[in-house]
């Protein structure tokens, strides 16, 4: 029996375009000016730091899917983050945050060990 990635028949240019689609939606949303979400919740924390282990562990999924290995899903996943920190620096009401830049890359290496464990079921 195939794996995840092998069993889900996906044309390489629909799989390319989701992929890119997903990182064009998470520049958008990490690089809107001013954003600040509450901090004086544990909620506001969780959603503000859940989404960068959220958006950049499926973007690893995603580049996995495109039949990228794993250690360059998480290298262009890791990359990613770090570009986008970097443009942040550029933008009023944002800033390089180390944190993120790491909860962008511990996503990434998190979805893609659940996708082993997956993979490994089946």
């Amino acid at each position: 029996m195939g794996t995840i990635c092998d069993n889900i028949y996906m044309n390489k240019y629909l799989a390319w375009f989701l992929t890119l689609s997903w990182a064009g939606l998470t520049l958008y949303l990490t690089t809107i000016p001013n954003f600040a979400p509450s901090a004086d919740t544990l909620f506001s924390w969780i959603l503000s730091n859940g989404g960068h282990f959220f958006f950049f562990g499926v973007l690893a999924i995603l580049f996995k899917l495109d039949k990228i290995s794993t250690i360059n899903s998480i290298l262009l996943t890791s990359i990613y983050g770090l570009v986008i920190e970097y443009i942040q620096l550029g933008i009023p009401g944002r800033s390089f945050d180390l944190m993120d830049w790491s909860l962008d890359t511990l996503g990434a290496i998190a979805f893609l060990l659940i996708l082993k464990k997956l993979q490994s079921k089946s």
